[in-house]
C-alpha cells in the first residue's frame, strides 16, 4: 500500500485517508515483527535480524506517514519518498519471512529467484486494490476529492492483474514444457491433485480479478466511484483467495504460481 501511495499525487487526497492507510501500514509492519519474532528459531540469525530491520522501516515510514498528514506543504515530496521507502521495506521484509518458511524452495538458483518475484508481484496486487477499494470508500465523505487518485490507483491496480497473471502463466509454461522450472513427475501428480486450489488460483485469483480491473476502469471513466468501490470490494476479496491459494500451492510443492 505505501509503495502504491507513493506512486500517486497525495497532494490531491484527503488527509485522513493518509493518515488511516498509514494506521494499516503500521497494523501490517507490527504483525510482520511479531511473525518474525515468534518464528525466529526456525530461522537464520542474519535473516530474521533484516527481516526486522526491514520491518521497522515499515514502521518507520508509516508512523510519519500518520504524523505528516495534515502539514499540506511536504506533503507531495516528503511523504511520497517516506512511503516509497517505508513500503520497498516492508516487502523486503515480508519476502524474506515468506521465504524462509518454504522449506520445499532451494535457498539458491532460479527457483528461489522466481518465488520472490512471486511474492514481490502478490504484494503489488494486494497493496493497489486494497489501498483502492479504501481510497474508493473515503470519497463517500470527501465529495469533493478530485477522482485522479482513484483513477492513478486503479491504473496501478491493473498494472499488477497484468504482471500477475503473465508471471503465473510463464510459471505453469515452465512447468509444463520443462526449463528452469522443471518439476519432478511425482510433483506434477501431486499438483494436479489440487486441481481445486489450483482452480481458485487460476479462475478466482486471476480471471476474475482481470475482468474486475477492466469494469473497474470504465466505471472511473464515468466518473461513478460507488460503482467503482462496490467493484473492488468484491476484486480485493478474490485477490485474498487467489494470492492465499498461491501461497499454499508455494508452500507445499515449492512452486511459485
Amino acid at each position: 500500500m505505501l509503495t502504491v501511495l507513493a506512486m500517486s499525487r497525495v497532494e490531491l487526497i484527503a488527509p485522513r485517508f493518509l493518515r488511516f492507510t498509514g494506521l494499516l501500514a503500521l497494523g501490517c509492519s507490527v504483525l510482520v515483527c511479531i511473525w518474525s519474532w515468534t518464528h525466529r528459531a526456525a530461522m537464520l540469525e542474519t535473516n530474521w535480524l533484516a527481516a526486522m530491520v526491514l520491518s521497522g522501516g515499515c514502521f518507520v515510514g508509516a508512523a510519519l506517514i500518520v504524523l505528516l498528514g495534515n502539514s499540506a506543504e511536504c506533503r507531495s515530496g516528503v511523504i511520497r519518498g517516506v512511503s516509497l521507502i517505508g513500503g520497498l521495506a516492508g516487502v523486503a521484509a515480508a519476502c524474506i519471512w515468506a521465504f524462509m518458511q518454504v522449506d520445499a524452495i532451494p535457498e539458491t538458483g532460479t527457483m528461489a529467484v522466481m518465488t520472490v518475484i512471486g511474492d514481490v508481484l502478490g504484494s503489488f496486487l494486494i497493496g493497489s486494490v486494497t489501498i483502492s477499494w479504501l481510497l474508493g470508500h473515503a470519497y463517500l465523505t470527501a465529495t469533493k476529492m478530485t477522482i485522479a487518485p482513484l483513477r492513478r490507483f486503479c491504473n496501478l491496480f491493473s498494472l499488477a492483474v497484468i504482471l500477475r497473471a503473465g508471471f503465473v502463466v510463464v510459471c505453469l509454461l515452465l512447468i509444463k514444457f520443462g526449463g528452469p522450472l522443471g518439476v519432478p513427475e511425482q510433483v506434477e501428480r501431486q499438483l494436479g491433485g489440487s486441481w481445486l486450489i489450483l482452480s481458485m488460483r487460476v479462475a478466482v485469483g486471476l480471471v476474475a480479478v482481470g475482468v474486475f480491473a477492466y469494469m473497474v476502469r470504465d466505471c472511473v471513466k464515468l466518473r461513478s466511484t460507488q460503482s467503482a468501490t462496490g467493484i473492488l470490494y468484491f476484486a480485493s476479496v478474490f485477490v485474498y483467495i487467489g494470492e492465499l491459494s498461491s501461497r499454499y500451492l508455494t508452500s507445499a510443492y515449492g512452486l511459485p504460481l
